[in-house]
């Protein structure tokens, strides 16, 4: 059972996504597994005749009585359950009776077949904008027409419990909505050339933050690096706490960062580019990681921003420091998704390249004059090498 106090307002029929494969779009590994089948009737399963359990129904007529018997009421009313339209590719809505005695005609915008245009809850469904609770995506047609479902919270569901923002910067507000990956499609395209599964997954947690500026900005990175396979992206922090050595401030909490497995440029190349589009990337010890923390978190599942202070972002750092035994190391700090990679070099005193390596520490070789490392891809740090007396 959840935790806390919940409210949906699902209003326009939504176009599902063609169940294309994954691996027409992005490049995936041997043994991926296409989402399961989704039952357009969101929710649990049927109950009694006529009754309605986890926002499914039954195929009885709406307030069918039997026998004579006078009919009992079996939804609230005003209470709305999702429906298939008639095209068989949209989602509509039912809208239960006055009376409570069952649900009315399955409703959906010109796409699904039915033009009424009656929200059932007073909304105003013209223009085409999103109405109600919900948070609208490029999608695979990159018209912003593919828009879900939000659930707004009083209190958080148990798993979500956000720390408070980090140095007080506004980007590490705790979220307020939530999608509900349960009742949405896995297959659904949030842009042309990612689907939600590939950014969110149940398993990671029910509920999900996936902000829309980050999902343009990831496609404009794949539009401009070619193929990318994302490892992680949204995590629930009770997930993400399970995690050995995860960051208490983890930007996949936050829905606009993700772990890149860049397939078709190199990690400097894709560095290069993540930064074009206002992301940060990081080279970790056991991943790419890039995250859009610097862009403004998006008002639909943050509420209204606080005060912005640019001096309380985080900040990257890293020494160069030598040990008594000829070992180099350079602590870091502002890493907040794990331990980033340091990569080392070691030159002699006209420059030339006497070796490299991976890893936390160093030991140069015999002749080297100056040592050089890459923390993350973030930071770089030159030192000379102390001369023996």
């Amino acid at each position: 059972m959840v935790v806390g106090m919940m409210r949906m307002t699902m209003t326009m029929a939504r176009p599902l996504a063609l169940a294309l494969p994954v691996c027409l779009l992005v490049a995936c590994s041997v043994g991926d597994e296409r989402p399961p089948a989704w039952d357009p009737e969101l929710g649990g399963s049927t109950g009694e005749a006529g009754r309605t359990e986890g926002g499914a129904t039954t195929t009885d007529a709406p307030g069918e009585d039997t026998e004579g018997e006078t009919a009992e009421p079996v939804c609230l009313p005003g209470e709305v359950t999702a429906c298939a339209c008639p095209d068989g590719l949209s989602i509509g809505e039912r809208v239960c009776d006055a009376d409570g005695l069952g649900f009315g005609p399955c409703e959906c915008d010109d796409a699904g077949g039915d033009t009424t245009g009656d929200t059932g809850d007073g909304g105003d469904s013209s223009g085409g904008e999103p109405e109600g609770d919900q948070v609208c995506y490029p999608g695979m047609a990159n018209d912003w027409t593919t828009c879900l479902p939000l659930h707004t919270f009083e209190v958080m569901p148990a798993g979500y419990e956000y720390p408070p923002p980090y140095n007080g910067d506004p980007n590490y507000r705790a979220p307020i909505a939530l999608l509900d990956l349960e009742e949405v499609d896995p297959a659904t395209f949030l842009a042309p050339n990612f689907q939600l599964v590939e950014i969110a997954q149940a398993s990671k947690g029910r509920y999900a933050v996936v902000q829309p500026h980050a999902i343009v900005s990831l496609q404009e990175l794949r539009d401009q690096a070619g193929a990318i396979g994302v490892n992680s992206g949204y995590r629930s922090p009770a997930y993400n706490a399970g995690l050995s050595g995860s960051a208490t401030y983890s930007r996949h909490m936050y829905g606009d960062g993700f772990d890149l497995n860049p397939l078709a440029v190199s990690i400097d190349a894709l560095e290069g580019i993540c930064s074009a589009h206002g992301g940060m990337l990081v080279e970790y010890t056991t991943h790419v990681h890039c995250d859009f923390r610097f862009d403004p978190v998006d008002e639909e599942f943050f509420g209204a921003p606080m005060s912005d202070d640019p001096t309380l972002r985080p900040v990257f750092t890293a020494t160069l420091q030598r040990d008594d035994d000829g070992t180099w190391r350079a602590p870091a700090s502002g890493f907040d998704e794990g331990e980033p990679q340091r990569r080392w070099v070691a030159r002699d005193a006209t420059g030339e390249i006497l070796g490299k390596a991976l890893g936390s520490t160093f030991v140069p070789p015999a002749g080297t004059a100056t040592v050089e490392v890459r923390v993350g891809t973030q930071v770089e740090r030159t030192a000379a090498v102390p001369r023996d007396r």
